[in-house]
């Protein structure tokens, strides 16, 4: 199923959601705390999660809340520099830079990649949110409203702290702890995702075999990989080398040129000849145009409930957790106007600085510089045609 008939089919869900819920009455699910009345998106707010955050985040101690400040801060200088390096590369060193270019699904992310992201965003704004809610009880700054949400493919959770109490009568420094309270839960997740990603194959011993094979899981099109692999293939030798994990195949193109003749040969006994086409970067490499991972055949026993795809599929969300977990982190400790990194950092002055116009005056070209750093890197990105992979 390609992703166009996926979110076809999503779609579809989505208006029969709306229909019952029109069927049910608007009005009569809002007296449960169920929004439903847009097409495409739905509101659950509950009670219940308000005094699971109030309770749970009475247990944390404040210095918990204090490092995650320490984190927000570092965060958002670590921030300005990976963004604004990574933007100079793209006049100095265009092949260096990395693509920097907005999550749409079906557009810009597509395939399998897009189950895994949607997956890990689910699990960073989980995180992310129910962090905001503890800090707030803490802080005694009362939790107005807070449930679970979801819009077309993206699902997750809210916390809507009381907006009076947060600007009139918490201190600069219980904003602060509360601000940087969710990047800080991202950030501290994703080392979580990353411990588990290094151990990954010590973990997955357990039920499977080491790695077999390098398995496809896309593939470019127009590429010799399009034309002559399918989706699931699993190589297991180039030539007369033989390919055991995904990283065999990078060190074999590591020496292979355009015009190259590649004998692939796949688990299933059969062979295949490809062309290698020039590679964008450098047009003399070559390039076969796949995208792949390890391959992992499960133990006698283990075989009856679990099989090869469960453990790509395991690898790839704890992949995706760790990067969209520690990108968001990032990307919302920037100070630009709407991400929590803006009043951290407005915050943090107003404790040496009284004058609010002093305040502001800082602010404006820390701004204009955030925001001018990701603009452009999403331009160029999009210019020179760099993706997500």
């Amino acid at each position: 199923m390609d992703a166009l008939t996926a979110l076809g089919l999503i779609g579809i869900i989505w208006i029969i959601i709306y229909a019952i819920a029109q069927y049910i009455g608007i009005e009569r699910l809002q007296e449960r705390g169920v929004e439903a009345g847009t097409p495409f998106m739905f509101m659950w707010k509950t009670e219940r999660l308000n005094a699971f955050l109030t309770k749970m985040g009475k247990k944390f101690p404040v210095i918990f809340f204090n490092v995650g400040i320490v984190v927000g801060f570092g965060g958002m200088i670590f921030a300005f520099w990976m963004f604004g390096e990574n933007l100079i590369k793209f006049f100095v060193e265009p092949a260096a830079a990395g693509g920097v270019v907005p999550i749409i699904p079906g557009i810009t992310i597509t395939g399998l990649p897009l189950v895994y992201m949607l997956i890990a965003l689910a699990v960073a704004i989980l995180t992310h949110e129910f962090a905001h809610g503890f800090a707030s009880s803490k802080d005694n700054i009362p939790i107005k409203s807070s449930g679970l949400l979801g819009f077309f493919v993206m699902f997750g959770a809210f916390v809507e702290p009381d907006e009076e109490a947060f600007e009139k009568k918490a201190t600069p420094r219980a904003r602060m702890r509360l601000l940087a309270a969710g990047s800080y839960a991202n950030v501290a997740w994703s080392f979580v995702f990353l411990a588990l990603l290094v151990n990954f194959g010590a973990i997955a011993s357990i039920a499977y075999n080491p790695p077999s094979g390098a398995f496809i899981y896309q593939t470019s099109d127009g590429s010799p990989g399009a034309e002559a692999l399918l989706v699931g293939d699993v190589i297991i030798g180039l030539n007369d080398t033989d390919i055991n994990a995904w990283s065999d195949i990078s060190v074999f193109m590591f020496d292979a040129l355009a015009g190259d003749q590649v004998t692939i040969h796949l688990l299933n006994g059969s062979t295949t000849t490809v062309i290698l086409a020039p590679n964008e970067v450098n047009e003399t490499r070559g390039y076969i145009g796949i995208f792949g991972a390890d391959y992992w055949e499960a133990k006698p026993g283990w075989n009856l409930f679990l099989d090869s795809m469960f453990i790509f599929h395991a690898q790839q969300i704890v992949l995706w957790c760790y990067i969209i977990l520690i990108s968001l982190a990032l990307f919302n400790l920037l100070p630009i106007p709407a991400l929590d990194g803006d009043k951290l950092l407005s915050n943090g002055l107003s404790l040496f600085i009284s004058d609010k116009k002093k305040i502001k005056y800082i602010m404006y070209p820390i701004r204009i510089a955030a925001f001018l750093i990701v603009v452009l890197s999403i331009v160029l990105s999009l210019i020179m045609g760099k993706g997500l992979f």
